[in-house]
């Protein structure tokens, strides 16, 4: 139900929803948590899609989830569940805690008290917002500085508009992670995996689909540039956007190396004549999101590659 935002209060009502879930649970219920996960959301992101994502986390990575959704409303609004699954060949169900709480921007300043008496105590605390430049409003840098990593996903802007909000971003405290990264894990272990034998000579160019220069493009050029020596051109090959979870890298070509998707989740990789079929599958929020949150401490390639990025812009 909604209420005024007082952390104590909160508390007090997931107290009382743990106390009727237990008692309507036949076969007991098990209280999980491993981290805070906070999540920053504007008005018109989709809570069915943003939903199904954050339980299907908190099957590997319980946790309290806050949801901070930005804009709605014109005053600071809370309220609180459970979220139970039944795994399989048990009869205990495991729930975790949901906290959502909407705020106007104007109103932002009156949060960061709220979700500090809201963190678990000795729990790391993440912070996951799709949009990047919603991320690097100056209203929202009090919330950021509350977790230890910062995990936004540039793949959904341009990447002018991306770049500016992650040179931003960057001067914080916390460990930045970027989704569009984690997209372009398997090309660029693919590549590696070419390269021994392809050289760093020739030709280099990045294709893609879609319309504004992506990310993707952007990081993988950089990282091809640092690991290897490449300077490859971008080029769009296709204005239509990808089907959802596609990516929306098309070919990469490095001098006699030529990787190229000829379907959703089909890559071949052809050099000096043969060829070898590779499965990318298709890449879901939840998917990336249980990857990074898998990562621990910084990821000195990362650093590298965005400070390449930023330099160049």
């Amino acid at each position: 139900m909604s209420t005024a935002v007082d952390a104590g209060r909160l508390l007090a009502e997931l107290n009382e929803n743990w106390r009727l879930t237990g008692k309507e649970s036949s076969g007991g219920v098990l209280r999980a948590c491993s981290m805070t996960l906070l999540v920053v959301a504007g008005e018109n992101e989709d809570p069915q899609q943003l939903g199904e994502t954050l339980a299907s986390i908190m099957h590997e990575y319980p946790n309290r989830t806050i949801v901070l959704r930005v804009g709605a409303g014109s005053t600071v609004e809370a309220r609180t569940s459970i979220q139970c699954w039944m795994p399989f060949g048990r009869g205990q169900q495991v729930c975790c805690e949901q906290i959502e709480i909407s705020a106007p921007r104007a109103a932002l300043e009156e949060v960061p008290p709220v979700l500090l008496g809201l963190m678990v105590a000795d729990l790391p605390v993440a912070v996951w917002c799709r949009d990047a430049r919603l991320a690097a409003l100056a209203e929202l840098a009090p919330v950021l500085r509350l977790a230890g990593n910062v995990i936004v996903d540039t793949s959904r802007c341009d990447s002018t508009l991306a770049i500016q909000s992650l040179r931003d971003l960057r001067q914080g405290p916390w460990r930045l992670a970027d989704l569009a990264w984690t997209r372009i894990t398997r090309w660029r272990q693919r590549i590696a995996q070419g390269l021994g034998a392809a050289g760093a000579a020739g030709e280099a160019c990045l294709c893609y689909s879609g319309s504004g220069e992506p990310m993707v493009a952007v990081y993988l050029a950089a990282w091809l540039r640092l690991a290897a020596g490449f300077i490859p051109r971008l080029e769009c090959e296709d204005p239509a956007e990808p089907a959802p979870g596609m990516g929306r890298l098309r070919a990469v070509r490095l001098g006699h190396l030529e990787l190229r998707r000829i379907a959703p989740t089909v890559v071949v990789t052809s050099r000096a004549g043969a060829s070898s079929t590779d499965v990318f599958p298709l890449l879901s929020d939840a998917g990336l999101l249980r990857e990074e949150l898998g990562v621990f401490g910084r990821d000195p390639q990362f650093e590298a590659v965005l400070q390449a990025v930023l330099e160049a812009a």
